[in-house]
């Protein structure tokens, strides 16, 4: 499973670049979120895409260390599903 570790700012402007690098994972993938300080809606719309199609073709998504701005950010959006189950999706 390969790991993809996120930068500081996952917003508007890493959005096409984060969109490129999800399409060419593996199925089975990991995300990395301990360097994360604010998630915008556009990158927040692809994870769940990302999930959603993990899903669906019954593979493995994961959201490991996740940091405290970035679980913040997913809890204020709706995203509290990345966290449950111990960052797990």
């Amino acid at each position: 499973m390969s790991v993809l570790s996120l930068p500081e700012m996952l917003d508007t402007s890493y959005a096409n670049t984060f969109a490129e690098l999800l399409r060419n994972e593996e199925k089975d993938f990991c995300l990395d979120g301990s360097r994360v300080v604010r998630v915008g809606g556009l990158c927040f719309q692809l994870l769940i895409s990302a999930y959603r199609t993990a899903q669906q073709q019954d593979a493995c998504f994961e959201i490991r260390n996740v940091s405290d701005a970035m679980r913040e950010s997913l809890r204020v959006m709706g995203g509290d599903f990345f966290l449950s189950a111990g960052e797990k999706a």
